[in-house]
């Protein structure tokens, strides 16, 4: 089993509408935390336990996706000190996180001398697409994203089969694109309503359009989380697809696939696309539309 929770989706920073990225997967037994940005920590303790928590894997190191890991390690390590969890990084990113406890280590503290390193079990990833790793029982690889910083798109694999690939902050990228493959949810991070050459191809960030006509076609979550002002509500959502918004999934018309707030979706082997429109500004909607060539 695995189920996708959208704790957070906003880019750079927390707004009222929730947290910057962090996203929950469901597994058997316990949750997957996928980034850790701003608000993250607080999103999760609203709702479930700490004792849930099976390991957090972070796709790059800029803070939008990873800020918070100072914050889980502080609550690790203190008022108890709870047991290590797998943190997952991409390759050659770990000195940046132990930058993080030569800043905001605490001498005088036994337990927060290095909050990190006492909260983690720290495995880089090689983003080749091949090396298979594992936690809760999900087998899952790494794939080279294009960002400005190592940006690792995910494939997680449930014993059942059944896939959810999340992209990252990326361009338009091979690997990206063989981690999406056939997945049962492809979750696709869009940054921008529109955007010049070098916020796209240099930076390495994706327009809700472009999220929303990458092949392949799995079931797929896009959100975008534009930095001006959107178009009227629900125009630019359906527009990335050229289909009426409002039609839901596997056929229920009109039911919201995916909102603004913490929404739970359980895989199904589905041929739909899902668009949502970003979190901020709090006018955005979000629909479902068929993917062309398929039908419910």
């Amino acid at each position: 089993m695995l189920e996708l929770e959208i704790l957070g989706s906003n880019a750079t920073a927390p707004t009222k509408e929730g947290p910057a990225s962090c996203y929950l997967l469901h597994t058997e037994t316990g949750l997957v935390l996928v980034d850790a940005g701003p608000g993250s920590l607080l999103a999760y303790c609203s709702r479930y336990g700490l004792d849930q928590l099976r390991g957090i894997v972070v796709t790059h190191m800029h803070a939008d996706h990873s800020l918070d890991l100072m914050a889980w390690a502080y609550r690790w390590t203190f008022p108890e000190v709870l047991p290590r969890v797998p943190l997952f990084l991409p390759e050659g990113e770990a000195h940046r996180v132990a930058a993080f406890d030569a800043v905001f280590g605490i001498p005088t503290l036994p337990t927060m001398n290095q909050p990190i390193t006492q909260s983690f079990g720290i495995t880089a990833m090689p983003r080749d697409g091949r090396t298979v790793h594992e936690v809760d029982g999900v087998a899952f690889r790494s794939f080279a994203a294009h960002h400005s910083v190592p940006s690792a798109a995910l494939r997680f694999e449930a014993p059942d089969g059944r896939t959810v690939a999340f992209s990252s902050d990326t361009g338009h990228c091979a690997p990206v694109a063989e981690a999406a493959r056939e997945a049962d949810l492809f979750v696709c991070e869009a940054t921008y309503l529109e955007a010049d050459e070098q916020a796209l191809h240099g930076h390495g960030h994706l327009t809700a359009r472009m999220a929303g006509s990458w092949p392949p076609r799995p079931t797929r979550a896009t959100w975008c989380s534009p930095t001006s002002p959107a178009p009227p509500t629900g125009t630019r959502a359906a527009d990335t697809r050229g289909r009426p918004s409002g039609e839901g999934q596997c056929g229920r018309p009109r039911e919201p696939v995916l909102s603004r707030r913490s929404r739970r979706v359980r895989l199904r082997r589905s041929v739909w696309t899902i668009l949502a429109s970003g979190v901020a500004p709090p006018n955005a909607v979000s629909t479902a539309c068929p993917a062309p060539g398929w039908e419910p």
